[in-house]
């Protein structure tokens, strides 16, 4: 993989605009990669821009992103882009479908260079790094960084590093937090990161309004007869009553009751439009069964999208999950 980083690199030495984007519902991981990436390019002096959903980046508001690096309004980067050459760069993204952008702004790159580390990625780019392995994008664009500046990592690239890793190993409770993952941590802290505000602010916080959400969802949780699976769901009239659409740790709820082993998120986007999200503990791959509703994701965080109604979702996915436990 070292080759391919070099391949990267050797591409943006010799071109200078590129445009930068994550994945649809941005998490700390994508959100701090993009951050990150877009912040080492412009240091390398590269015309590099980003697009983030506004939507998504009230939890990371402490990484300070701002609209001279990046853009959130879609129709504005869009009339900004349309003249230029630029490569697209997308980060954190499974397949073509998952990128947060403008398909018409997908279709108009030079060609695309797709960095991921789910193990089911579709290769959908011209370049392809896709490191399964690896706990965070995060964890790959430190290695373009630590590539790219000899010295220290300046804190406005080690911060969002940090809060991708932080983010995608669960405050470092997952398995996923390998010895690599504790010794870039130390760097980040060298740099000046202070990892315990980015828990405090990714894990330890919440809002009023999200906290009714949290009640309200809870209200509906319930577990399969083995108690090997159990369930919770946000109908869009929760929402509304609690006034957000923040539902940012509901599904390891369902994942870390005692027993359980896969735990099911299910979010009312639309009336027919149900967001499942997918987490096991031990042995369930939960991205082979979001594959059956042609989702995907990690064997042990995965998620889909399923076109029925709440209940018809809830039934169809919960009759799946009992194959994996």
């Amino acid at each position: 993989m070292q080759k391919k980083i070099k391949e990267i690199i050797k591409i943006i030495n010799e071109n200078d605009n590129f445009l930068i984007v994550g994945h649809v519902g941005a998490d700390g991981d994508s959100i701090g990669s993009v951050t990150a990436l877009t912040r080492l390019l412009r240091i390398k002096n590269k015309k590099a821009r980003a697009y983030l959903n506004r939507d998504t980046l009230a939890p990371f508001s402490f990484l300070e992103v701002n609209e001279e690096e990046f853009h959130t309004d879609s129709k504005e980067l869009k009339e900004e882009i349309s003249a230029e050459d630029y490569i697209l760069i997308t980060l954190d993204s499974g397949n073509l479908e998952r990128v947060d952008l403008d398909q018409e702004l997908i279709k108009d790159a030079q060609f695309i260079i797709n960095i991921d580390h789910h193990e089911d990625n579709s290769r959908f780019g011209k370049v392809n790094l896709v490191q399964a392995d690896r706990a965070a994008v995060a964890e790959i664009i430190y290695n373009f960084a630590a590539e790219m500046i000899n010295s220290k990592l300046p804190f406005e690239i080690a911060e969002p590093l940090a809060t991708g890793i932080i983010t995608d190993t669960g405050a470092l409770r997952y398995e996923n937090t390998t010895s690599r993952v504790l010794r870039i941590l130390a760097e980040l802290m060298d740099a000046g990161v202070d990892i315990y505000k980015i828990n405090k602010k990714i894990f330890g916080s919440i809002s009023y309004k999200a906290l009714i959400l949290k009640g309200l969802a809870l209200a509906t949780l319930a577990r399969s007869e083995d108690g090997k699976i159990a369930w919770l769901y946000v109908s869009r009239e929760m929402m509304h009553q609690a006034e957000t659409d923040y539902t940012e740790g509901l599904v390891s709820m369902a994942r870390d009751i005692e027993d359980v082993e896969i735990g099911i998120l299910f979010t009312e986007e639309e009336k027919k439009e149900i967001k499942v999200s997918l987490r096991s503990n031990f042995y369930a791959e939960v991205n082979k069964l979001a594959a059956e509703f042609n989702g995907g994701g990690h064997p042990r965080a995965a998620g889909a999208t399923v076109e029925k109604t709440l209940q018809q979702t809830i039934n169809s996915v919960v009759e799946a999950a009992k194959k994996y436990v």
